[in-house]
C-alpha cells in the first residue's frame, strides 16, 4: 500500500518536511513514502516559507518520476487554492536541468545555436563514423580493445564518458607515465575536438559543458546562486562524482541541500554512479552540521518480505579496513496495514527448463484461481537482463500458455513481424540491394540472412497475395525507378516508409492506438518508431534525396551498419511512461528499470545468479592515481555489495 496525503506524515517524514536549511541527508528504505515526503516539503517550501517554484532545483532519476512529482505537487497546492507556475521550477533529470541552464546561458558556452543531443546510440555510432581517427593514435589498442569496429566504438564510448564522469583532468591524462593513461587523455582530447567541430553534445559531456560554465564564469554561477535558494536530489545514491561537483558548486554558501536515497539501492556503478556520495555526505560538513533522518516504516509490503530482504543484507558483512559501506538500519512494516495470513515468500523451481516452465505456469495459475490475482498486470518478474535467451524462452512458454507478456526490452524488435515486413519492402524497392551491400565480392555478414530469409522472403510471399495487387504494382514500378536511376528522386528511405503505409498490408496495424491493450497497440507503435529510425539515420547522413551517385553507399550503410547495429546492440519496443503494467499481461522488466515501482506480485530469477567483477586493470590505475578522490569502497568487494544491493531492490518490489 503507497503512503497518500490523507494518512498524514509520520515523526520522521514531519521532521523530513520541515528541515529546510543547511544539509540534509534523507535515507529511504523500501515503500517508506519517499515521494509523498519530497511533496510535502515543497509543499511546505512554496505554501509556509513563500518560496517560489523558479528557486527550487529538484533533480529526479527519471523524468516519469519528475512529471509525477510535479502532477501530486500541483494537486496540493490546488487543495489549497494556492496559484504557482511550477514550470518555472528547475525539475527533472540532473541531465535535463543541466541542458537548461547551458542553454539559459548559451552565449558563454562553445555551443553555437542548434546544437545537436546524442543519445547513447548515437554516440556511439557517431565514434564508429570517426574510428579511423582513434586508431591513429598512439596506444589507442588500450582503450579500443582489438574486436570489430563497432564494439570498439562501444569501448571508447566508455572510457570517455568515464573521463568526463570522474572529471578527469584530459592534461594530467596526457602527461602520465603509463601509455595506457595518455592514450586516454588522446582519444579523449580527439573526442572532445570532433563534438566541438559537429557543435553535439553527448549525455556525459552535458555535465562537463555545465561545470566548466559554473567554475568559468563567476556572474553565472552568481546569478543562478541568487536564483536557486533551496536544493532537492532524489536517488542520491545513483550520482556520480560530477554531478556531486555541480550540486556542491549550486548549494553554496548556505547548502539548503536535501539528498534522499537509499544506499542499500545503488545500481548504476557501471554508468558512472557513486556509492560514495551518499554514504560520506554528511563528512562534507564540519561536525553536526548536516542533519540525518531516516525513513525506514515500509507501507508496501507484507511483514514477511520485509523480513527476508532485512535479513538479506544482514547476511554480508559489510565491513572492510576499517569502514562500514552501508547505513545501520532495519525497515519495519507499517502495523495499521492488514495483509492476508498467507505464506509471502517462497521459492518456484525445477530441475529442467521444461520443470521449470511448468512450475511457474501452476504457481501463476494457482493464485488466480485462489483470487490472489485479479489482473495480470499484478505480476513481475525480474531478471538481470531480459535478452538472454532463457528469459525469452520464459516468454514464449508463458504466452504459448495463454499468458501474454509485456517485455518491451527484449530485443524483440527486429523479430516482430510488422518490423520484418517493412525491411523486406523497403530491400524489394532496390533490386540492386543484393549487389550493393557487398564491400568486396567474398563479402558476407551475419545479419543477412536476416534479411533474406525473415525480411525478404516473407515480404515477397505476402505480395503475391491476390488482395495485395495494387502494392505489388507499386512497388514494381518503384523498383524499376531504383534499378535504372539516372535523376534525382524527390524523396528518401523514409518517404517510402510512408508511402508503404497507404496499402493494407502495412494500414492494418495502423489503428487507434488509444484504443485495446499493449499488446494489441504494439505493431502501430513499433513502426513508428521504425520511422524515428529511418529519420535519424538520414539527419545523422544528411540525405535529403535518393541520388544515382550515393544510393548504394546509402543501401550499404543503412542495413549494413545501422539497421545491424541496432540489432545487434538491441532497440528497445515503445514503453508507455505512464502505464508500466498495461492490463492483461505479466510484466518482464529488468531489476534495473523495476526501481521505484511496486507489484502485488514478483518473481526475482536470482537463484543462479552470482556476484561479477565489473571494473578492468585501467581502472584500478585510474582509481589508484588519477580520481579526485582516493579509492572508496576496496575493489575485491565491489562485485559482492553490487549483487547484494541488486537483489535486494528487487525483492523489495513486491508487496503481498
Amino acid at each position: 500500500m503507497t503512503q497518500t496525503p490523507t494518512q498524514g506524515p509520520n515523526p520522521q517524514q514531519q521532521k523530513a518536511i520541515h528541515t529546510t536549511e543547511g544539509p540534509l541527508l534523507i535515507i529511504a528504505g523500501p515503500g517508506s513514502g519517499k515521494t509523498f515526503t519530497l511533496v510535502e516539503r515543497i509543499y511546505y517550501l512554496i505554501s509556509e516559507k513563500n518560496i517560489q517554484p523558479e528557486q527550487l532545483f529538484v533533480s529526479t532519476f527519471t523524468e516519469k518520476a519528475a512529471a509525477e512529482l510535479i502532477t501530486r505537487i500541483s494537486s496540493r497546492l490546488d487543495a489549497d487554492n494556492i496559484a504557482v507556475n511550477l514550470n518555472e521550477m528547475y525539475i527533472g533529470t540532473f541531465h535535463s536541468i543541466c541542458l537548461r541552464i547551458l542553454e539559459e546561458n548559451r552565449e558563454f558556452t562553445r555551443l553555437k545555436r542548434n546544437f545537436t543531443l546524442l543519445d547513447q546510440f548515437d554516440q556511439q555510432y557517431f565514434l564508429y563514423q570517426r574510428l579511423f581517427d582513434y586508431l591513429g593514435i598512439e596506444g589507442s589498442e588500450y582503450i579500443l580493445g582489438n574486436t570489430g569496429g563497432w564494439w570498439r566504438a562501444e569501448n571508447l564510448m566508455t572510457w570517455v564518458n568515464k573521463v568526463s564522469e570522474e572529471t578527469l583532468d584530459p592534461e594530467v591524462l596526457l602527461n602520465a607515465d603509463e601509455p595506457e593513461v595518455q592514450a586516454l587523455g588522446r582519444c579523449y582530447q580527439q573526442y572532445q575536438a570532433h563534438l566541438e567541430e559537429e557543435n553535439y553534445l553527448d549525455f556525459s559531456t552535458i555535465q562537463v559543458e555545465a561545470l566548466r560554465l559554473l567554475e568559468g564564469h563567476s556572474e553565472v554561477l552568481d546569478k543562478i546562486r541568487n536564483k536557486i535558494q533551496y536544493l532537492m536530489v532524489d536517488e542520491y545514491q545513483d550520482t556520480n562524482t560530477i554531478q556531486e561537483r555541480i550540486l556542491f558548486k549550486l548549494a553554496e554558501p548556505d547548502f539548503n541541500l536535501c539528498v534522499v536515497g537509499d544506499d542499500d539501492q545503488g545500481l548504476y556503478r557501471f554508468r558512472g554512479a557513486t556509492i560514495r556520495n551518499i554514504l560520506e555526505f554528511p563528512q562534507n560538513f564540519p561536525e553536526g552540521v548536516c542533519q540525518h533522518i531516516r525513513l525506514a516504516t515500509n507501507y508496501r509490503s507484507h511483514p514477511d518480505i520485509i523480513e527476508f530482504y532485512n535479513h538479506w543484507m544482514e547476511t554480508l558483512d559489510w565491513t572492510a579496513d576499517g569502514k562500514t559501506f552501508r547505513y545501520e538500519k532495519e525497515i519495519v512494516p507499517n502495523t495499521e496495514t492488514d495483509f492476508t495470513n498467507m505464506p509471502a515468500v517462497l521459492k518456484v523451481t525445477g530441475h529442467n527448463t521444461k520443470n521449470w516452465h511448468t512450475e511457474v505456469l501452476t504457481f501463476l495459475h494457482r493464485l488466480r484461481d485462489s483470487g490472489a490475482l485479479t489482473d495480470w498486470n499484478q505480476v513481475a518478474f525480474l531478471f538481470r537482463a531480459v535478452k538472454n535467451k532463457k528469459v525469452i524462452a520464459l516468454a514464449e512458454a508463458l504466452e504459448a500458455a495463454g499468458i501474454p507478456v509485456y517485455s518491451p526490452r527484449s530485443n524483440l524488435f527486429f523479430d516482430r513481424r510488422e518490423i520484418r515486413l517493412m525491411i523486406g519492402a523497403l530491400i524489394f524497392l532496390f533490386p540492386q540491394f543484393p549487389e550493393a551491400r557487398k564491400w568486396r565480392e567474398d563479402a558476407w555478414l551475419e545479419i543477412w540472412d536476416y534479411y533474406d530469409n525473415d525480411c525478404f522472403s516473407e515480404f515477397t510471399t505476402e505480395l503475391r497475395k491476390p488482395e495485395n495487387k495494387l502494392m505489388l504494382a507499386w512497388c514494381r514500378k518503384r523498383a524499376k525507378t531504383h534499378l535504372y536511376l539516372t535523376e534525382s528522386t524527390d524523396y528518401t528511405f523514409s518517404g517510402l516508409f510512408y508511402e508503404l503505409l497507404q496499402f493494407p498490408l502495412f494500414s492494418q496495424y495502423l489503428g487507434d492506438i488509444t484504443q485495446g491493450g499493449a499488446i494489441d497497440s504494439r505493431p502501430a507503435r513499433n513502426l513508428a518508431i521504425f520511422s524515428q529510425l529511418l529519420n535519424k539515420y538520414e539527419y545523422l547522413h544528411g540525405i535529403t534525396v535518393l541520388t544515382e551517385n550515393n544510393l548504394d553507399r546509402h543501401l550499404q550503410r543503412l542495413f549494413n551498419h545501422f539497421f545491424r547495429f541496432l540489432k545487434d546492440g538491441g532497440i528497445d519496443e515503445y514503453e508507455d511512461a505512464s502505464e508500466y503494467a498495461p492490463s492483461g499481461c505479466v510484466s518482464f522488466m529488468t531489476i534495473h528499470q523495476s526501481k521505484g515501482l511496486e507489484f502485488p506480485v514478483v518473481i526475482v530469477g536470482s537463484m543462479d545468479s552470482v556476484p561479477r567483477k565489473q571494473y578492468t586493470d585501467l581502472d584500478e590505475l585510474l582509481q589508484s592515481k588519477y580520481y579526485n578522490k582516493k579509492p572508496f569502497e576496496p575493489l575485491e568487494k565491489i562485485k559482492s555489495y553490487d549483487f547484494w544491493r541488486l537483489f535486494y531492490t528487487a525483492f523489495s518490489r513486491a508487496q503481498n
